[in-house]
């Protein structure tokens, strides 16, 4: 409600001293007002977000305990859990169980890490052997004589093996002279 009586105010945002026609007036413009708004607005979001993230920031574990849970097993070996548990079935880790909670003595996985390490280490992928027990098809072409399209029919016909690497075909070096043997011309035999 307006009233003819004029009040000297400070403005709560720019701090500015201006005259107020009533009582409930904190901002000397509708500008200064909006500008505190926003502030305000801004304010609480930051303040609720900052207490949804403290719900969500766990404490760790202590990890020290004689017994522990497969999760926090798993954060301890820095594996994921679902290996974990894929260990407890294969038995490769003793579990108790008490009172439907699943539980691991410390000192058998610290006598278990290094099957572990050994796991992962098989697990690394092999060198591949350099292609030595294979022709291109151009070696066939050159050394039986025969057209790259029957080399394709042969193989696919007796099931040669084959390759490819960057861009070519290799073929099994073994069932390709294996192929050409049988189908020699055999000396004992004379044609008429």
């Amino acid at each position: 409600m307006s009233s003819k009586i004029d009040i000297q105010k400070r403005c709560k945002w720019c701090n500015a001293v201006f005259t107020a026609h009533k009582t409930t007036t904190e901002y000397c413009s509708h500008r200064c007002a909006n500008l505190a708004y926003k502030d305000r607005v801004r304010k609480q979001r930051i303040e609720s977000l900052q207490h949804e993230l403290g719900k969500s920031i766990k404490t760790p574990p202590n990890l020290n305990k004689e017994y522990l849970t497969p999760s926090e097993v798993a954060e301890l070996l820095n594996i994921g859990r679902t290996s974990i548990y894929r260990y407890i079935r294969n038995g490769t880790i003793k579990v108790i169980r008490f009172e439907r909670k699943t539980l691991v003595r410390r000192a058998d996985i610290e006598d278990m890490t290094d099957f572990i390490v050994q796991e992962a280490e098989n697990k690394q992928p092999k060198e591949k052997a350099p292609i030595t027990d294979f022709y291109t098809t151009a070696e066939v072409k050159e050394k039986y004589h025969v057209n790259e399209s029957w080399i394709f029919v042969v193989a696919k016909k007796n099931n040669i093996p084959r390759t490819f690497n960057r861009g070519k075909t290799y073929w099994s070096k073994k069932h390709i002279d294996a192929y050409f043997a049988k189908k020699a011309p055999n000396p004992d035999i004379t044609e008429w």
